[in-house]
């Protein structure tokens, strides 16, 4: 007490600083101890007298403050030297709290890794409180000391009182004293600490001996201490030698402090078996925080225990501990990570707080008695953050976090006021973007027990054992509670699973109207979620070997867990676990395509464009991967970052919406994983269209169920039990409570379904309608009759009576909501909110401010909510992110917001996502809002995400965004716009294979045409439309229709194609513009070019005569010859000629080729004729010349013309277009085939086909004809080394008897029969030839001829629609085959039927 007294009485008002010149890094001093955080305080210890170095003017004051240790003290800058006042004013603000009683000290860490020293007792406590009570210049006493005082003593005032109502008494205030001890004695040591005694301590011992010792006291001491002493060299150091080391090692640095409080009762009971428990759960803590720290590469601060419980504090960016992207990928990860663990492993719940900002970093204190610290206003502010009375048990992170990582989704919370800092500081909840929380999960729900333990039941058993992946289907109206069943049973088997000590992995995804547009949809945030657990294969391997040092999820270590006896004890928690660590999303991304040896051009085509990652790479220029290896990688990937969770469980909700790709991964991984519960929630199919494969989706229904890997659960109405219940629930009264009339009113309002039965009892808890009736029962307010007393006819009325109840300006925010969608930015809404509102640069941060204000009274009446997920304009976590380190080397204020576009808004860093809670309320909102104004929000939207995508470079190849756009330009009335953005997208959607996509946004321009009044229609657009377009617009409008057919015949719906191009030319005919001189005549002619294609295909029925397609060319060739351009008039010359050879005028057919070569210069058009038709139609005539020649028997002609097309077009044109290239030659490989020159054709297929296109495109690319390739290359290597050996002749036969290798689409039997020999055909002479050679086995031989017929016998069947020559080719090549099958097997009656 003494002490204490004299402490505050000689350091109060201390003056502490003057105005400085200057200031210089340093840390500790000879003659002082310091904790500096300015140069002001350093300048004042390099004047003030030493605090622990003995010395002959050392004071009473000095004797005083090295006992401060001690003590429950604080020392504190007064706070006139943070409102900028002259430094020199400032003084100490020192006050001091004493506490008396028993302590534990324990030891807690391992001998491998780091240690920590812990006082336990209520001394501490008693300290808190006494300290806390204390103001500046006062010394407080706990109740137990002014005890001891009393008995010693006299204390002056009431003491008595405080001891009887056990409160803290002041007994010091500056220099009085308000106490007196009769008599102090000292407990002496018998242990002294003196440097001599420990130096003697230590002279017996050995050289190992000592670097032992050092090794275990280097434990205790902070890391970054340790690191320094061992690469110092000096073999003899001398106290000097520390003190310039540490003053010359002090730095200022950016630093992530945080601050974990673990809430458990620290108490000391006495009972020995109690505090050996503690003593344990503090060890397995300390253990815990140190292990994940180690492997992200973190600093353990400090554990202790204080006045603010049980503390874990750590840190990144100081040396040793300084990454690129340190926040996102290290320090915020590692946070869920220990916060997570500490629940999941010793239920153990936290509070944290974390802050990044410059501290001063190193050595504090003097020459005997120091430690490396971290002290600085954000260090204070992270145990502000930490605090209960900050924090709810959550993770709070201040602002310059939330600035450096986009990566993840930061939730915005009421600023705080907090210790250096003069306004409130902006603080917020960080959750992994993985983690795309659908709904708050309830403990308590009523309804729906029995469906969800049935789902509980099947996660329990795939979790149990390894075992092949099933599929659950939910099938739910809306407004039955299918949402809700989904998020409570996803999170109720997580728990399960997790207190069974298994691991378990949950991704979830809500599919929303639009995403049937985007390919590969629900992947863009499925792939980012699981590339988070991906690990390396040695990091499995540690894992297990660690298994025995605290693997919770050993299989020895599996709890059994029954669903019905534990329902209740479930711990319904989200939070991320992902614990990859591996640097950057890109890296894990690179990481799995190199593993799964993925082409090279995965990371642009995948990643940047159908992902929508930022890659960081520009386009190549490179074809494609095929869709149905993109579909086998994104499932592979699945497989292999998730295969090490003993339980997998993909949920996805309002599949409905969900696109045809993404279900084709989902049946990917369906087929081909184990252990992953595809967890489906959908309105009923037969409703709502599934965009799922017809074939799959019946192998469900079929084998699959019968497998019991099938189940699907369909959710009915509410019964009138169910209704009671959710009363009683929501009015929190007794269910016997309820009146009848009451309960059946209310039923009846909502119609049984949960949804709008929840809508109807929160009207009536807010309005306060209920009251007790003369029964004694509850029942509504007004009336006591049976008839309806809530006055709303339906749900929709009583959800826009709350709108109505909202103030207009939120109403017009929810407007513009609505229109958005479902889910929108936060920022997306501001900036159209001042695009409609002309808002200056000056008024953005007021106009923002009340945006958000309207967004938080939608949120609490439950219309909105946020959604934990990264927003989509601000993700770099693809492609080598913006490295930190710069920021983390130049201080905070260099982090640099551009000052330009999105990033320039007052919202970009407190930028969050919104959802419509239910979708109803988006409906009910957007069925009383005029069209036209719709029409206007959506312009303006368009207009706001136009521009940004124009300023984001990355944004530009990012499909998803750029259909984000066309949606809002084509419900905005902009015809022009939405067509133009249409055919853009749609042209990109087709060169990728995504024909299916690209078809429904053609059809979305289309049908925004669509005019519901009646009347004559041309292509489903009525007259009265079409009457006023004006030239421009029908120009679009034709070439949408024309892409349509494109895309349709790509998935060989020739059929529906075949409609397209007949509705453009319909439509070309009536339209009145389309006679005027403006409007451009050649958008018409791919009309008749796609016309043509869908005849060959077969699907356009006509007379023997061939009259329509003799009509069609006629049309054709004679708008060509009008619009006088070479391109298209030779492309219909070329029609023209094979039409003419179709209906067997081979003589004129030639006629028409000489006028082509009269016109034809493919030097000047054949990158205009490809670009117009997509490959060069009108060399490709020559081509098919060659067929003409051979049916009018001039082979000499045939194979000229074939010299012709090998040495003068061929060369001339483009190298990467291969699909052109291999119709020009097809016919030409054909003719060498069939006249001994088998080898050399072979030489020139790989050489103009094959080479070129793996240079340009990648042997993992595709093209139209590319399975025909190695079948052919098989034939021309057989028939040209008949007598020889052949290299590869295992693989060929492997090819040969596999049924599957002969499957081809129709669409490229129909179309390249029309060049030359069925593709079919060419197939067959595989096996054919094998059954030649005789070192083939004979038994397979037999097989091989079989199927060499069977496969010729289809093949001439199909040649019956091709040119005549595919016909006589399979015949002739039959007779071979048979002639071939007799003389294996004698005459065989098979064969010879």
């Amino acid at each position: 007490a003494n002490c204490a007294a004299s402490i505050v009485n000689n350091c109060s008002d201390y003056l502490v600083g003057s105005n400085p010149v200057g200031g210089r890094r340093g840390s500790m001093r000879r003659d002082s101890v310091r904790s500096t955080r300015s140069s002001f305080e350093e300048n004042f210890v390099r004047r003030r007298s030493s605090l622990d170095m003995p010395s002959d003017s050392s004071s009473e004051k000095d004797k005083l403050v090295r006992r401060t240790s001690q003590r429950g003290l604080t020392l504190q800058r007064d706070s006139s030297s943070r409102s900028g006042l002259d430094p020199s004013a400032a003084t100490l603000n020192v006050k001091c709290g004493i506490g008396v009683g028993r302590v534990a000290g324990i030891h807690v860490g391992d001998d491998i890794s780091r240690r920590e020293y812990i006082i336990l007792g209520d001394p501490i406590d008693q300290v808190a409180k006494a300290e806390a009570a204390a103001s500046h210049g006062e010394v407080f006493a706990s109740p137990e000391v002014i005890e001891y005082l009393a008995k010693i003593g006299t204390v002056q005032g009431d003491w008595e009182t405080a001891l009887k109502e056990r409160r803290p008494m002041r007994i010091a205030l500056r220099e009085e004293k308000f106490f007196e001890a009769h008599q102090c004695r000292r407990r002496s040591s018998n242990m002294s600490a003196s440097a001599d005694n420990v130096l003697q301590r230590c002279d017996n011992l050995d050289y190992s001996e000592l670097i032992w010792l050092k090794r275990m006291i280097s434990l205790y001491a902070h890391p970054v201490v340790v690191n320094d002493d061992n690469e110092t060299t000096s073999r003899f150091k001398t106290e000097s030698d520390d003190l310039e080391r540490h003053l010359a090692e002090a730095e200022l640095r950016n630093v992530y402090t945080c601050f974990i409080s673990p809430l458990i009762d620290y108490k000391i009971t006495g009972d020995e078996e109690k505090d050996k428990q503690l003593f344990n759960l503090l060890n397995d803590i300390m253990n815990l925080a140190r292990r994940q720290l180690d492997r992200a590469c973190g600093h353990l601060r400090q554990f202790i225990v204080d006045d603010k419980g049980v503390v874990l504090i750590f840190t990144f960016g100081l040396r040793g501990s300084t990454f690129p992207n340190m926040i996102a990928h290290h320090a915020i990860p590692v946070t869920l990570s220990i916060c997570e663990s500490l629940l999941e492993e010793l239920g153990v719940k936290t509070t944290a707080g974390a802050t990044f900002g410059k501290v001063y970093c190193g050595v504090v204190g003097g020459s005997k008695r120091h430690e490396f610290a971290a002290l600085g206003p954000s260090v204070n502010l992270a145990a502000r953050l930490m605090s209960p009375k900050t924090n709810s048990g959550v993770i709070l992170v201040d602002k310059n976090v939330r600035l450096l990582t986009s990566q993840i989704f930061f939730k915005p919370l009421p600023a705080v006021k907090a210790k250096g800092y003069t306004e409130s500081v902006p603080i917020f909840e960080p959750v992994m973007a993985g983690e795309n929380e659908w709904g708050q999960t309830k403990t308590n729900i009523v309804g729906r027990e029995t469906e969800m333990k049935e789902i509980m039941r099947v996660a329990k058993d795939m979790a149990l054992s390894r075992i092949a992946s099933k599929f659950l289907f939910v099938s739910a109206a809306s407004g039955t509670g299918k949402s809700t069943l989904m998020v409570q049973s996803t999170e109720r088997v997580r728990a399960m699973v997790k207190k069974m000590k298994k691991r378990v992995i949950v991704t979830r995804n809500i599919s929303n109207d639009g995403d049937s547009r985007v390919p590969f949809s629900l992947f863009r945030s499925i792939f980012r979620d699981v590339l988070l657990e991906v690990r390396h294969e040695d990091e499995y391997s540690q894992n297990s070997l660690q298994g025995s040092k605290g693997d919770s999820t050993r299989a020895d270590s599996v709890v059994d867990f029954s669903i019905s006896e534990q329902w209740d004890s479930l711990s319904l928690r989200s939070q991320s676990s992902k614990n990859s660590t591996m640097s950057t999303d890109v890296t894990r991304f690179r990481f799995i395509c190199e593993e799964l040896n993925a082409p090279t051009e995965f990371v642009e085509i995948v990643g940047k464009r159908l992902l929508g990652l930022k890659t960081g790479t520009s386009n190549t220029g490179g074809s494609p991967p095929e869709l149905a290896k993109i579909v086998d990688f994104m499932a592979d990937a699945f497989v292999r970052c998730t295969k090490h969770a003993d339980l997998v469980l993909l949920a996805l909700d309002d599949v409905h919406w969900m696109d045809e790709m993404s279900w084709k991964v989902v049946q990917a991984i369906f087929e081909r994983s184990e252990n992953v519960l595809t967890f489906c929630g959908s309105r009923p199919p037969s409703t709502n269209h599934l965009a799922v494969d017809e074939k799959f989706w019946s192998e469900l229904h079929g084998a699959y169920k019968e497998e019991g890997r099938y189940m699907e659960i369909n959710l009915g109405l509410f019964s009138e039990t169910d209704a009671q219940e959710m009363i009683a629930y929501h009015l929190d009264i007794s269910v016997d409570k309820i009146d009848g009339s009451f309960l059946r009113n209310v039923f009846t309002s909502s119609g049984g379904m949960p949804h709008y039965l929840s809508y109807v009892l929160e009207t009536i808890k807010r309005n306060d309608l209920t009251v007790e009736l003369d029964n004694g029962l509850i029942g509504l307010k007004s009336s006591e009759s049976a008839e309806s007393k809530l006055g709303f006819k339906s749900v929709n009325d009583l959800l826009l009576y709350r709108l109505d109840a909202l103030d207009s300006s939120v109403r017009t925010t929810l407007h513009l909501a609505a229109v958005l969608g479902t889910e929108f930015d936060l920022l997306d809404a501001a900036l159209t909110y001042e695009e409609m509102f002309d808002v200056i640069d000056s008024d953005r941060f007021q106009s923002a401010m009340e945006l958000c204000a309207h967004f938080d009274v939608a949120e609490k009446e439950g219309i909105l909510e946020q959604v934990v997920s990264s927003t989509k304009h601000d993700q770099d976590e693809f492609g080598d992110p913006a490295d930190e380190e710069g920021n983390l080397c130049a201080g905070l204020e260099d982090v640099f917001i551009s000052p330009s576009g999105r990033k320039s808004h007052p919202l970009y860093s407190d930028n969050r996502r919104y959802r419509f809670t239910h979708d109803s309320w988006k409906t009910s909102i957007l069925s009383v809002m005029l069209d036209g104004r719709k029409e206007e929000m959506h312009e303006q939207i368009a207009t706001v995400l136009e521009r940004e995508i124009v300023e984001e470079t990355e944004s530009k190849d990012d499909l998803e965004l750029q259909i984000h756009v066309f949606k809002h330009w084509n419900l905005s009335g902009n015809f022009t716009k939405a067509a133009e953005l249409a055919l853009m997208i749609g042209g990109q959607l087709m060169i990728l294979g995504l024909n299916s996509q690209a078809d429904l946004l053609f059809s979305d321009v289309i049908v925004s045409l669509k005019n519901e009044q009646g009347g004559v229609s041309y292509g489903d657009i009525s007259s009265s439309v079409l009457d006023a377009l004006e030239p421009a617009e029908l120009e679009l409008l034709i070439k949408v229709y024309i892409a349509k057919g494109k895309a349709l015949c790509n998935l060989a719906k020739g059929r529906a194609g075949a409609e397209a191009y007949q509705s453009a030319l319909d439509i070309l005919h009536y339209t009145p513009c389309a006679f005027e001189q403006d409007f451009d005549r050649s958008v018409s002619f791919p009309i008749f070019s796609g016309l043509f294609l869908v005849l060959k295909m077969g699907v356009i029925e006509q007379n023997e005569g061939g009259s329509y397609e003799v009509g069609l060319c006629k049309q054709f060739v004679e708008q060509a010859r009008l619009n006088n351009d070479p391109v298209h008039y030779g492309r219909a010359l070329a029609m023209q000629g094979e039409t003419l050879a179709r209906l067997g005028k081979f003589e004129e057919a030639l006629d028409n080729l000489e006028t082509i070569k009269s016109i034809y210069d493919i030097e000047t058009q054949h990158v205009a004729i490809c670009k117009a038709y997509g490959s060069d139609r009108v060399g490709q005539a020559f081509s098919h010349s060659v067929n003409w020649n051979h049916a009018l028997g001039r082979t000499d002609a045939a194979l000229a013309t074939c010299k012709y097309i090998v040495e003068e077009i061929v060369p001339k044109s483009d190298p990467k277009n291969a699909h052109n290239t291999f119709c020009l030659l097809y016919s030409v490989i054909v003719t060498m085939k069939e006249h001994d020159k088998a080898l050399e054709a072979r030489e020139l297929m790989i050489a103009s086909i094959v080479a070129p296109f793996e240079e340009h495109v990648g042997s993992g690319g595709s093209t139209f004809t590319k399975p025909m390739w190695q079948p052919i290359l098989m034939v021309l290597d057989m028939q040209g080394n008949e007598d020889k050996e052949i290299e590869h002749i295992d693989e060929y036969l492997d090819w040969a008897l596999n049924d599957s290798s002969y499957a081809l689409k129709s669409v490229i039997e129909g179309a390249m029969g029309n060049f030359s020999a069925t593709p079919l055909a060419m197939f067959a002479e595989v096996p054919y030839y094998l059954a030649k050679r005789k070192d083939v086995d004979l038994e397979k031989r037999k097989c091989l001829i079989q199927t060499a017929c069977t496969q010729m016998e289809k093949s001439l069947e199909n040649a019956q629609k091709c040119i005549p020559y595919a016909k006589s080719y399979a015949e002739e090549k039959i007779a071979a085959i048979r002639a071939l099958a007799a003389e294996l097997d004698g005459i065989n009656s098979t064969y010879s039927a």
